[in-house]
């Protein structure tokens, strides 16, 4: 006998998808601000990047097949959009933590400043809060988010300000400015994951 998945239970495989789709790409910014603190750290994250892809692609695929299967409506619809983006936003994400890996290790593992490693623990936060705020449906996480990505912001544009009034400029001071705009990309999809929870609650609370 053939059995039948319920309507639930192909939601749920979507968010365990997902979830481990966070792990990949939190694990990943972990490793950054290791090897941004220690740059003999600094390791190939392809086979990470590789897999979040994957998971990325298997999440849009189920629920493009969830929506032809039950074609939900409402609310529930709209969950199932926003797993979509969430699972874009989380693969890029690990994307740009083995860019700058990449960058690290072609730069010679120099030493930095402890500028890009404080961005990176900060991104790594801003990840982190708005998952919670994402699967918790809290609004006051997803708030906080927006906080902290002026911040980042603001490392970068100071970084940038730095450069541009000198003559000459260091190959470290280059790299750090590199890698603190691929953190700014990093803390933009954190705050992407935020605006989409706050776009949701505010269509009124997720009922599944």
């Amino acid at each position: 006998m053939i059995e039948v998945s319920s309507r639930e239970e192909d939601l749920e495989h979507m968010i365990s998808n997902l979830r481990r789709l966070f792990k990949i790409s939190l694990e990943s910014l972990e490793s950054v601000e290791e090897a941004l603190r220690d740059p003999q750290k600094a390791r190939d994250l392809s086979a990470q990047t590789s897999l979040a892809e994957h998971l990325k692609d298997t999440i849009y695929s189920e629920a493009l097949f969830f929506i032809a299967k039950w074609q939900p409506l409402g609310r529930t619809l709209l969950y199932v959009e926003s797993l979509i983006k969430v699972s874009y936003d989380l693969f890029r994400v690990t994307r740009y933590a083995n860019e700058i890996m990449l960058t690290l290790e072609l730069a010679g593992k120099k030493k930095l400043d402890q500028l890009p490693a404080e961005a990176a623990g900060k991104a790594r936060e801003m990840l982190e809060k708005a998952f919670q705020a994402f699967t918790q449906k809290k609004s006051e996480l997803a708030r906080g988010v927006e906080e902290l990505d002026s911040s980042i912001d603001k490392m970068y544009y100071d970084a940038l300000k730095r450069i541009a009034t000198r003559e000459e400029v260091s190959c470290t001071e280059a790299l750090e400015a590199l890698i603190l705009r691929q953190l700014e990309r990093v803390a933009d999809h954190a705050t992407y994951i935020a605006r989409e929870t706050l776009r949701a609650i505010g269509e009124a609370s997720i009922t599944i």
